[in-house]
């Protein structure tokens, strides 16, 4: 009797065993299933929830900083997938030796071996095959604005000499801002509801810092979640963009970031450009006209100033004056005489000033360049270069948004 009983309990044991396994196998199942059904499908393209994991963990390795890394998996799984139809059909390929070179070059920007980035991203759970795709349609791309964008772009001496003026010389744009996060969890979802509306009716940076200092978790709360300066470039995408086209005042948000709502006030905007004055070289041109401010003079200047675009066309408007009344100058800012630094100060390349008299003479001045002279000066040549692939990746970005636009996308 006792081994009928103890035999009954060993195969009911067995059965439990089967059933609790079978209940693990199925989930472990349907969590694979789950893994690698589709979440977009991009024309006849099926981006899986695997590849936005792996796209997710790729990102978080690269510190891509974004408020929403599955969204911007998404989107650059999207883009990528547009990418490789379209080098596809005009008929671009590129070899295992290519995607080679190219995961080698990819890993010599952060000064490490193909074999080195490869082991990391194993320790980072990302698959090989997630870099190797990655660096394939990066490579089709490259070979697609190879071939369809240089007849497109052209690069003048006049494109360079813009470039080498200081005006070009972009600052570095900053933005002040205030900050107030509030908690997602479902249980503070009345109160935060009604702090959200407080935060939308705030009308003053005063407003929104009293909000922020009584109900914000971060911990700028104390000092109304005001931030102190810092650069645009510093902020993710998914604030950067809606915080670069705000005015003073304006408050975006809510975003979800990790948990939280957060909300942004912009106080203020500012761009700094680093320019030694003590490296700035003008060069222009000073035209004397005789007879001072006579009115045969100031028709004169006004003719130039309606006609004249460049220095090179100043010279036309001195042919009846002696050889001595144009003259051109290159000189360093800090070397140019007070009169004439005072009315180029205010002068940008190709305008024309005519407000000081000299020996009886209107000083009419003409500014041709203001550039900044350093070591390590790039030529012309290398100059129009840089020109030439800036225009050519602002061509590649657009015709990439117009291949989004038109793709059919479908999310799961």
């Amino acid at each position: 009797m006792r081994f009928f009983t103890s035999s009954i309990v060993s195969r009911l044991g067995i059965v439990m065993m089967l059933c609790i396994g079978g209940v693990f196998w199925a989930a472990t199942v349907a969590q694979a299933q789950g893994m690698f059904a589709p979440a977009r499908k991009v024309n006849d393209r099926i981006i899986t929830n695997y590849d936005v994991s792996q796209r997710m963990a790729f990102l978080d390795l690269l510190n891509a900083g974004a408020v929403d890394m599955r969204q911007e998996a998404l989107t650059r799984l999207t883009e990528e997938a547009v990418q490789q139809d379209y080098a596809h059909r005009r008929g671009i390929r590129v070899t295992s030796d290519d995607v080679a070179e190219g995961m080698a070059e990819f890993a010599a920007r952060v000064e490490l071996s193909a074999e080195e980035v490869l082991q990391i991203m194993r320790d980072s759970g990302i698959d090989v095959e997630t870099f190797r795709q990655f660096v394939t349609v990066g490579l089709l791309w490259r070979k697609v604005v190879e071939q369809e964008f240089p007849p497109l772009v052209s690069v003048t001496d006049s494109d360079v000499a813009r470039a080498r003026d200081i005006s070009a010389i972009r600052g570095t744009p900053r933005v002040l801002l205030s900050e107030i996060f509030l908690p997602s969890d479902p249980e503070f979802a009345e109160a935060v509801g009604q702090i959200m509306e407080m935060i939308a009716g705030a009308r003053t940076q005063e407003e929104f810092s009293a909000i922020a200092r009584e109900f914000s978790l971060a911990g700028t709360r104390d000092q109304g979640g005001r931030l102190d300066w810092m650069p645009l470039e510093n902020l993710p995408g998914n604030i950067a963009a809606p915080v670069s086209v705000a005015n003073a005042g304006e408050i975006i948000g809510p975003l979800d970031l990790n948990g939280a709502f957060a909300f942004f006030q912009l106080r203020a905007t500012d761009s700094t450009r680093e320019i030694p004055a003590d490296q700035v070289q003008l060069t222009y041109k000073r035209l004397l006209l005789p007879g001072g401010r006579s009115a045969e003079n100031l028709d004169r200047v006004a003719r130039i100033r309606a006609n004249v675009r460049s220095c090179s066309e100043l010279g036309g408007f001195a042919s009846d004056l002696s050889d001595a009344a144009l003259s051109e100058r290159t000189e360093f800012q800090r070397d140019i005489a007070q009169s004439d630094a005072i009315e180029l100060a205010r002068l940008d390349r190709n305008e024309v000033s005519a407000n000081t008299v000299e020996g009886g003479n209107l000083v009419v001045v003409m500014l041709c360049a203001r550039e900044l002279q350093f070591e390590g000066r790039p030529e012309d040549s290398q100059l129009s270069d840089i020109l030439f692939d800036q225009r050519m990746g602002r061509m590649a970005d657009v015709k990439l948004q117009e291949l989004v636009a038109d793709a059919e996308v479908q999310d799961y």
